[in-house]
């Protein structure tokens, strides 16, 4: 396999140019989001008929490839489109139009194991290295291994595409499936900062604590957020979400021996132990303990008739895939099950004002999603 390393302005431009000619675009992306506070687009990976190149991001401005992303004249054809438009929205405004998405398109063949390397298998009978996967690819200089890793991310995602193209065509499956790529297109990045400063209150485990728990935990989680930000590391790189938990449980018994609290190990007692005994001593000395907030969902699954009507329409969901040869996630997404739960729609007009009902799922659901509807009635 041979492919070009364009690590400078010059090159990529000259490379914009080349691939703007072509009717389509493999794209994939590496970024470092395991090994930095705020993840970056690291690497960006295209092929076409007859280019492969492997771009280093750290190197150049990505704003001559932007009116390609455009273009509905170039199909863009991803590997799970949703992460790989989100880091590239991140890294600068822009907008997609006309994308394929192989990994969703499998599920709508029914593919439960849907990762590339799988795919590639399945059609191709060849193994993928994923060796890299999870490299730390803020590095530099990237080494020969991982180039040659990335190189490989891109080169059968048209084959892939034309293969699945077909099977969906002829299962009568592709407006769907291509409506569905239309709305992998509209999603927004990720924001940053990203941090919730009353996302502790998430942790699993938080709510089996007490007031007094519950204000050391929040100490903790706030605390390691700083110094995540001061080592640009990833907060689940300090310390784990259990090891908070644990000193929360017990914020007395760790500030007298914060040593015998299983995590507590030497280096991170060297490292983080001044900040951890602080936010225990705060967290111990608050005043005005926090109150566990109800989240909407925690909302919704009170109100029993409407949890028993979203797992019934779960399971409708799961025999309408099974029927259709699909993933059931591909019917209709779970956010949009408890939506319909609420609303309880009655007929196809009322279907069609909730946001996530596109004319082909309406098409292909709507009669059934109604006499589901006549028949689960609160």
């Amino acid at each position: 396999m041979s492919y070009a390393f364009v690590n400078n302005q010059k090159d990529f431009n000259a490379l914009c140019l080349s691939i703007a000619a072509h009717p389509y675009l493999s794209i994939d992306t590496e970024s470092n989001s395991l090994f930095s506070y705020r993840d970056r687009l690291c690497v960006l990976q295209l092929s076409t008929e007859n280019i492969n190149a492997v771009v280093d991001m750290l190197a150049v401005d990505l704003k001559p490839i932007l009116p390609i992303f455009a273009d509905p004249k170039v199909e863009k054809i991803f590997h799970s489109a949703d992460s790989d438009i989100r880091v590239l929205k991140s890294a600068m405004k822009c907008r997609f139009v006309n994308i394929f998405d192989v990994m969703i398109g499998s599920k709508y063949l029914g593919f439960e194991r849907c990762g590339l390397d799988s795919l590639v298998n399945h059609y191709f009978g060849i193994v993928l290295n994923k060796k890299y996967q999870k490299a730390d690819w803020g590095k530099r200089p990237l080494t020969k291994a991982m180039l040659d890793y990335a190189a490989g991310d891109t080169i059968y995602l048209k084959r892939l595409r034309d293969l699945i193209s077909a099977e969906l065509s002829r299962q009568g499956k592709l407006n769907e499936a291509m409506e569905h790529f239309s709305h992998i297109a509209e999603v927004v990045p990720h924001p940053h900062p990203k941090f919730d400063k009353e996302g502790y209150q998430n942790i699993r485990g938080a709510r089996k604590l007490n007031g007094r728990g519950l204000a050391v935990l929040r100490e903790l989680y706030l605390a390691r957020e700083q110094a995540a930000i001061k080592r640009d590391l990833p907060p689940f790189k300090i310390v784990s979400e259990d090891y908070m938990l644990r000193l929360s449980a017990a914020p007395t018994e760790a500030l007298e021996n914060l040593a015998s609290f299983r995590g507590s190990s030497d280096y991170v007692m060297e490292n983080h132990g001044p900040w951890i005994m602080e936010a225990l001593r705060k967290g111990l000395s608050c005043r005005k303990l926090p109150a566990l907030k109800g989240r909407v969902y925690d909302e919704k699954k009170k109100m029993e008739a409407v949890r028993d009507r979203f797992l019934a329409m779960k399971k409708w969901r799961k025999e309408t895939a099974e029927r259709r040869g699909m993933l059931p996630e591909t019917v209709l997404e779970t956010s949009l099950l408890e939506k319909l739960a609420f609303a309880q729609p009655s007929s196809m007009v009322d279907l069609g004002k909730i946001k996530g009902i596109t004319p082909e799922k309406l098409n292909a659901y709507g009669k059934g999603l109604l006499e589901f509807f006549r028949t689960h009635k609160l």
